[in-house]
């Protein structure tokens, strides 16, 4: 399924009313369970599937979806409303079942309706899961279209139902941007971004390479890259005509945080603090909502928080976040749990977009690793920068790698360290704060012109504190 439409209603989308939606459009029209979980199945009479439908979520701020969908949408809805979203199969009886369901909920409950691209890559095939566009033998393919992609409910059922049997390829048209969790996730080993340019090929989002269909690995590279990246000298494998463009020097920045966090105590109400340290240093605001997927739906709430981490005890975990519309600059991140004996380990990744022209926040870096190892927020800290949008999002463009610009150890492993091994390597750092809140800061090469410099050295230096760790 990958036509996708999305009903923003006032009222609740109990069953009667989803019932009365669909009996306006086809009194034959039947509704399914899907396996065992909540999910609905719209079928016709002879039983092929037409659309799926997941229950509603209440809505308890905009803002995630105001970033993901444009202001407009939710204009003239109450405080908190109910998002419902239906994938449709890709064909116009599809598409049209979806989309007259979606009109008549809101008819009745009141509210807006958004729908995706008509989605018809020419791929489908009806599988087991109903967000899956076609399946390999290892690989699941989920199509997309739409403006800005994100790490969605439907996608993160995807992965956890196959777990470690097969990867997840979304394939959009050039025109999408992902979300900052969506580009994480592709980015990793069990992810790949596919993108259909306008001749109707296909190519890796995040390298340029041409791909081509495989019936057991999904989308695979048409030559095999022996260089790290296409950008390398000589490369052996050209990307796609226009994948490298002069974005790098007409884009804004994207700022991305990564901090590591050992709790003591399980439940802390420290969870998720470290975020808000990161976002109002740099971003000048507070985050706004968070979920377990995007849009993310729930007001932050960091007693809210906890109590999630603590229902799924001892499993690892992972949420998503993002900022207000109405100020600072633009971020999302994510936050991972996982439970080390009695202590937490929590893993926090931010990134802020500032627009072309916007002076980067530098001289709040120190300051920002004070805070944090101050508040005991701080295990390790990594800061780097890399072309992009000022929305935060990702185009299917070269970048270059993404630039180091500091590191930071916090007080704990400084001791664990010493003082005169910590400032031995190649890069001397700053000490900053006091007595059981030092923490050591370790500015990185901040030219643009020799990023491999620049990570060279944040190389050199984190192998220098890995080592000296282990002492």
């Amino acid at each position: 399924m990958s036509y996708d439409v999305v009903a923003l209603v006032a009222g609740t989308p109990d069953e009667p009313a989803i019932i009365d939606a669909l009996q306006e459009i086809d009194p034959e029209l039947r509704l399914h369970q899907h396996a065992d979980t909540s999910v609905l199945q719209i079928r016709d009479r002879e039983g092929w599937l037409l659309a799926t439908l997941e229950p509603g979520q209440l809505v308890e701020c905009s803002d995630g979806i105001t970033h993901l969908l444009g202001p407009e949408i939710v204009a003239g809805l109450p405080e908190m409303f109910w998002w419902v979203e239906t994938r449709a199969r890709p064909d116009a009886r599809g598409r049209e079942v979806a989309r007259r369901f979606a009109d008549g909920l809101a008819l009745r409950l009141g509210g807006a309706v958004w729908t995706s691209g008509e989605a018809d890559f020419g791929l489908w095939r009806e599988a087991e899961h109903p967000a899956v566009e076609r399946t390999a033998t290892r690989a699941l393919l989920v199509a997309q279209d739409r403006r800005i992609v994100p790490f969605s409910s439907w996608l993160s059922d995807a992965v956890a139902t196959h777990a470690g049997e097969k990867m997840l390829q979304v394939l959009t048209p050039s025109t999408s941007r992902l979300t900052y969790g969506m580009r994480s996730f592709l980015a990793g080993p069990l992810g790949r971004w596919v993108v259909r340019g306008e001749d109707g090929g296909y190519f890796d989002g995040l390298t340029g390479v041409a791909m081509h269909w495989d019936g057991t690995y999904g989308f695979l590279p048409d030559k095999r890259p022996t260089k790290p990246s296409p950008a390398a000298e000589q490369p052996d494998v050209e990307p796609v005509p226009g994948f490298l463009t002069d974005f790098g020097e007409t884009a804004g920045t994207h700022l991305t945080v990564d901090v590591s966090v050992l709790h003591d105590d399980p439940s802390t109400p420290l969870l998720g603090r470290a975020v808000e340290v990161i976002t109002e240093q740099l971003a000048k605001a507070a985050p706004s909502v968070w979920g377990p997927h995007e849009p993310a739906l729930r007001r932050w709430d960091r007693e809210h928080l906890v109590g999630f981490a603590h229902q799924r005890k001892p499993q690892p975990w992972i949420l998503y976040l993002s900022g207000p519309s109405d100020r600072g600059h633009p971020f999302s991140g994510q936050i991972r749990l996982s439970w080390r004996g009695s202590r937490v380990l929590e893993r926090a990744s931010v990134v802020v977009g500032f627009e072309k022209g916007d002076v980067l926040p530098s001289e709040a870096f120190p300051t920002l690793v004070e805070a944090l190892a101050g508040e005991g927020l701080l295990e390790g800290l990594r800061i780097r920068r890399l072309p992009g949008l000022g929305d935060a999002t990702s185009m299917p463009v070269w970048t270059g790698p993404a630039v180091p610009v500091g590191l930071a150890i916090g007080p704990e492993r400084l001791r664990r360290i010493g003082t005169g091994s910590a400032q031995a390597g190649p890069i001397k750092g700053t000490l900053i704060g006091e007595g059981l809140a030092r923490a050591a800061w370790y500015p990185v090469l901040e030219d643009a012109a020799a990023p491999m410099r620049a990570l060279a050295l944040a190389q050199a230096q984190t192998a220098h504190l890995a080592a000296a760790s282990r002492r």
